[in-house]
C-alpha cells in the first residue's frame, strides 16, 4: 500500500478552480512524465523534491495559466509518493483536453540521463495499481511522447525503456540486475563487462593459436608418417620384384644358399648310370631313294661335273681344248654337236 504525502508536505498553493474529476468509463490508462529540466543536478532529498514541486506549480499556474500543477501524483527516487492534483482529478499535462480526459498523469522526479531506482519503480507500480482500482478500464501505461499530439521527448529514454520492460506494471517481478543499481553502478558494471569481454576475446585468440599450432604439427607428423609408410611400401614391392626374378640358389635374404654335401661313393654298389639324353641326335635314314638327286646317283646319267670318263665338260679338260659332252641322246639337229665351236 502506498503512503501518499499530502499537498501540505510540499507547501502547495490552493488550485484555481479546475477541470473536475475524471469520468471512470472514459479512462484508458496512465501516462508517465518527467519534468524535463534539462539539468543533470539530481533531486533526491525530501526538501529538494518539495522545493522543485513548488517551483513547477508556480510555473504552471503563473506562466501557463493553469489551475494547478499539471500532474496527479509525483514519485521520487527514494520511493516517496507525493499528492499533486490527486488520482481522481483530471490532469492538465497530457497535451489537450481529450487526452487529459482519457489518461491520468504520473510525474517521475528524474533529471536528464538519470535511471529510475528500484524504489521509484516499486512505488510507481503501486500507484498504477491504485489507479487501476479506481479506473478498471485504465490498464494502459504509456510514455507522454506516445499520446501527446505534438512531439516531445518526455519522459526521457531511461523511463521509456523502463515502461517497455514492464518495470512500472503492477505485478512485475524485476528480472534484471540493473533494477537496483544507481547510474554509477550501472557504468561500473558496463566497464567490468567490457573488460571481461576483451580479456575473454584475448584468451580465445591465444587458445585458437595454440590449438592451430598443435593441429599444424600433428598434420605435418601425419604427412611424414604417410610418406615414410609409402616409401617403405614402395621399397617392399621393389624388393619382392627382385626376389621373384632371383635364381633359386639365393636365399630369401639375398645370401647364396649352402650346397648340400655330396655323399661318399659306396664301393659295394655300382655307380648310377648317367641319365638318358633327353634330346638325342636324329638317326640317319639308309633306305635307297630312286628320286635321289643326280649328285648322288651311281648310274651313267650323272652330271658332267662328276663323270669319271672322258666326257667331262670343256671347262675341266686337261688338254686346254674345249670338248662337247658325247652322249648318245644329246645330238643337235642336223648332225651338229651341241656346244662345239664352229
Amino acid at each position: 500500500m502506498v503512503e501518499y504525502l499530502p499537498r501540505s508536505a510540499w507547501n502547495a498553493r490552493p488550485p484555481n478552480g479546475g477541470p473536475g474529476n475524471l469520468t471512470v468509463s472514459r479512462v484508458q490508462g496512465a501516462v508517465i512524465h518527467w519534468p524535463g529540466t534539462g539539468s543533470t543536478k539530481v533531486i533526491h532529498t525530501k526538501a529538494a523534491v518539495a522545493s522543485a514541486l513548488r517551483g513547477w506549480q508556480d510555473y504552471h499556474m503563473d506562466s501557463r495559466g493553469w489551475s494547478d500543477i499539471a500532474y496527479q501524483v509525483a514519485v521520487d527516487q527514494a520511493g516517496r509518493a507525493w499528492t499533486l492534483r490527486g488520482l481522481r482529478t483530471q490532469s492538465g499535462a497530457n497535451g489537450d483536453n481529450d487526452v487529459n480526459e482519457r489518461y491520468g498523469a504520473v510525474l517521475l522526479v528524474l533529471v536528464t540521463g538519470e535511471q529510475p531506482t528500484a524504489a521509484m519503480k516499486a512505488t510507481t507500480r503501486a500507484v498504477i495499481a491504485d489507479f487501476r482500482k479506481i479506473y478498471p478500464r485504465g490498464t494502459a501505461i504509456r510514455p507522454h511522447s506516445a499520446v501527446r499530439p505534438e512531439p516531445t521527448d518526455c519522459p526521457g529514454d531511461p523511463a521509456r525503456a523502463a515502461i517497455a520492460r514492464g518495470d512500472f506494471t503492477p505485478g512485475h517481478t524485476p528480472g534484471h540486475p540493473e533494477d537496483d543499481m544507481t547510474p554509477a553502478q550501472m557504468q561500473e558494471l558496463k566497464n567490468f563487462i567490457e573488460a571481461r569481454t576483451q580479456a575473454y576475446a584475448l584468451w580465445v585468440h591465444k587458445q585458437l593459436r595454440r590449438d592451430l599450432t598443435a593441429v599444424a604439427k600433428a598434420y605435418t607428423l601425419d604427412i611424414k608418417n604417410y610418406e615414410r609408410q609409402t616409401d617403405a611400401a614402395d621399397a617392399a614391392r621393389a624388393a619382392a620384384a627382385v626376389w621373384a626374378t632371383a635364381p633359386k640358389s639365393l636365399q630369401t635374404d639375398g645370401t647364396p644358399a649352402t650346397p648340400e654335401p655330396t655323399p661318399a661313393p659306396d664301393p659295394n654298389t655300382d655307380p648310377p648310370l648317367p641319365a638318358a639324353d633327353l634330346d638325342p641326335f636324329p638317326p640317319v635314314d639308309t633306305t635307297p631313294d630312286d628320286t635321289a638327286p643326280a649328285s648322288t646317283a651311281p648310274d651313267d646319267t650323272a652330271p658332267a661335273s662328276t663323270a669319271p670318263d672322258d666326257t667331262a665338260p670343256a671347262s675341266t679338260a686337261p688338254d686346254g681344248t674345249a670338248t662337247a659332252a658325247a652322249t648318245s641322246d644329246a645330238a643337235a639337229p642336223g648332225g651338229a654337236v651341241s656346244g662345239v665351236n664352229p
